[in-house]
């Protein structure tokens, strides 16, 4: 949990230098990376609730950075794009990250990687799993 908050701050600090947040970084990277996403799923790939993400692209669209374009199989649903301005802003808020993360593991062997690696996807399964098992458990005393 430390090394994680020291990140945060890291990050966020060095984001803010460019206007940006961290929620801003994820929502820019992951446009940046899965061009033409749904809002939906942009919510759920960044772990934030829909409103905060209709917030946010709000904001970003206001700003110019993204735009919404209308599905071609579904009329009914918007695809997300980053604006060329987005993206040039994606591009510098993920190199910032890239910096981060290099100090992060300097020193750190390609193996200890590899450990570290293999271990955060197990806890990551386990911590959706359980998350999981508690979404069934609130649908079951829900209905009591």
């Amino acid at each position: 949990i430390r090394a994680y908050n020291l990140c945060e701050t890291s990050l966020s600090a060095r984001l803010a230098l460019q206007g940006l947040r961290v929620a801003d970084l994820e929502v820019l990277a992951t446009l940046a990376t899965t061009p033409g996403i749904s809002q939906m799923e942009l919510a759920a790939r960044c772990f934030i609730t829909k409103s905060a993400v209709s917030m946010l692209l709000a904001q970003m669209e206001a700003e110019g950075l993204v735009s919404r374009a209308i599905d071609d199989v579904d009329t009914r649903a918007k695809r997300l794009l980053l604006t060329d301005s987005g993206k040039q802003l994606a591009a510098l808020a993920m190199q910032t990250q890239a910096e981060v993360v290099a100090v992060m593991v300097e020193g750190v062997s390609d193996s200890e990687i590899a450990i570290i690696d293999r271990v955060m996807r197990q806890v990551s399964e386990r911590l959706e799993n359980l998350i999981a098992a508690d979404k069934k458990i609130a649908i079951l005393k829900a209905k009591i």
